[in-house]
């Protein structure tokens, strides 16, 4: 077995429209590099207080916009396909909600920490709020569309974690800057429908 549950969060950090087929194709243009670029500049230090301002409007305005349009609004960045991640908070036991990027395989959901982004605890070095929470609580549901569906998370280890690490890094290549940048490697994690668990039990 590679996988494994995730941790209760006073633990140690955890070490795609559907994409199917072949790896997305990069574009290895100048504007490509530049967006790789800009996307560190902006990550690689913790947030001002009016950034983080900033980031809470755009992070409700693409959930609202997401969740009114089905996903048909915010429902994709780049080559990768986009979710809603509805987690409970581990301090506030309120439910967060966060957009995320996945890379679909048999019916479960590949999802990358991204340290820096939506509520990281300190800059690129911190593990994104949502990961923690997830820590706490491996119960979560996600929005894919019009469709809610409740998932379990597990870590990704070993040669799984490498494999996904490799597709997610082939759609988005400033992820390797991410996780050099963090001095760790990042946290992959799969969600899994509650009823594909029960089915495999």
């Amino acid at each position: 077995m590679t996988d494994t549950t995730l941790p209760p969060a006073h633990a140690a950090p955890l070490p795609s429209a559907t994409t199917t087929g072949a790896q997305p194709q990069l574009d290895a243009s100048r504007l490509m590099r530049l967006f790789v670029r800009l996307n560190v500049a902006l990550y690689v230090k913790p947030p001002s207080p009016a950034r983080t301002l900033v980031n809470k409007f755009f992070l409700r305005l693409n959930v609202h916009l997401y969740r009114r349009s089905a996903g048909r609004i915010f429902g994709r960045f780049g080559n990768l396909d986009a979710l809603l991640l509805t987690t409970l908070g581990r301090r506030s036991g309120r439910s967060r909600v966060t957009p995320v990027v996945y890379w679909y395989d048999q019916g479960r959901f590949v999802v990358v920490a991204v340290p820096g982004h939506h509520g990281a605890t300190a800059g690129t070095a911190g593990q994104p709020a949502w990961l923690l929470n997830l820590r706490a609580t491996p119960d979560a549901t996600i929005d894919i569309g019009p469709e809610r569906i409740a998932v379990g998370a597990e870590e990704l280890t070993g040669a799984e974690r490498t494999r996904f690490w490799r597709k997610f890094t082939a759609a988005y290549p400033f992820f390797e800057e991410f996780e050099r940048q963090a001095g760790r490697p990042l946290s992959l994690v799969r969600l899994t429908p509650h009823d594909l668990r029960s089915t495999s039990a």
